[in-house]
């Protein structure tokens, strides 16, 4: 059966149909008091890429998500940034996660976050609905997913999924143009920046221009759809920068913060089961240490730690730190 993909209010439960390869897809998705709540495994409901490949190294496995977001959300007066964390999931069950883990020299303290998708090319190794797959096995859509939306019923703006926030994520159509612009010149450079002309390889490359298009910073608009004729803030997946929202217009569930097996549901940490030395200075929980979490002796020497040199230490490389002492650092 293939999988069901339900409205603003409709449960249902499904199964089947998922990648080539791969075991089945199971997506629930219901409503429990004034939370819409999404169980499933993760795996896509369409045919996936070849993983591992040479751009992503990772196999994709089934997941344990339990994600709820609010039924009736409201907006905010102010935008809310989401870094390192899925934005919402998709009505299969797989999690829209836009950014990366990669920084200019492999220094998350240096401002310049690497893009996933470059001018509509990536070196991540994404498959044709924008996807690749995390450390942990998750796969996660990075852009709009043509499986997904070419499995939809109907023409036009199709609902693909909920954010964090509980607001709906559309596609997008000829109406919705992002308000974002690359900025012109070129980067600082020396100690300061990677240099060279904004291009679309970093965040940072990119501006909002509110005049410049028809949504938010946050990629979101108001208007009515199919599945709230009463008019609803909504936001759409675009086929460029920023793809999907970075920020919400409402309060993210807590939800959709990462955390490690066991702990009641969320995307598994990507660095697998936090353990001694990981788990001393694993601040933000997310299952690796980062250069800003490091305390000064392992930063002056992270690079050697990180063996990938992706930007962070995580459980397989930090058998080569010292046993921790003690109680972990404030």
């Amino acid at each position: 059966m293939a999988v069901a993909h339900p409205g603003h209010d409709e449960p249902a439960a499904a199964g089947t149909n998922s990648g080539a390869g791969l075991p089945e897809t199971k997506v629930e998705i219901t409503t429990q008091g004034n939370y819409r709540v999404i169980r499933g495994n993760g795996l896509p409901d369409h045919p996936a890429g070849n993983f591992p490949n040479p751009g992503n190294p990772n196999s994709i496995s089934a997941q344990n998500y339990l994600f709820r977001m609010p039924l009736h959300p409201e907006t905010n007066a102010t935008f809310t940034p989401l870094k390192r964390q899925p934005i919402g999931v998709a009505v299969n069950g797989v999690v829209f996660d836009p950014g990366t883990a990669e920084y200019w020299n492999n220094d998350p303290s240096s401002g310049w976050h690497r893009e996933g998708i470059i001018s509509g090319r990536s070196t991540l190794g994404l498959d044709r609905n924008m996807a690749h797959v995390q450390p942990s096995g998750a796969y996660h859509y990075h852009g709009v997913p043509a499986g997904l939306v070419q499995s939809l019923p109907g023409t036009g703006r199709k609902l693909i999924g909920y954010a964090a926030d509980g607001f709906p994520v559309y596609t997008q159509t000829s109406d919705d143009r992002s308000g974002y612009r690359l900025k012109s010149g070129t980067r600082p450079g020396g100690s300061e920046g990677p240099g060279g002309k904004y291009d679309g390889t970093y965040t940072q490359d990119f501006e909002f221009v509110a005049a410049s298009g028809t949504l938010d910073e946050a990629n979101g608009r108001t208007g009515v759809t199919g599945e709230y004729p009463q008019e609803t803030y909504f936001y759409v997946a675009t086929e460029e920068f920023p793809f999907y929202p970075r920020m919400t217009k409402g309060t993210p569930d807590p939800s959709f913060q990462r955390k490690g097996p066991g702990n009641g549901g969320g995307p598994p940490r990507q660095g697998g089961n936090s353990r001694g030395p990981i788990r001393r200075f694993d601040r933000d929980s997310d299952g690796k240490i980062s250069k800003e979490e490091a305390p000064p002796p392992m930063a002056r020497n992270f690079s050697s730690h990180d063996k990938n040199a992706d930007g962070f230490i995580d459980v397989e490389e930090a058998t080569s730190l010292p046993r921790p002492t003690g109680p972990p650092p404030e």
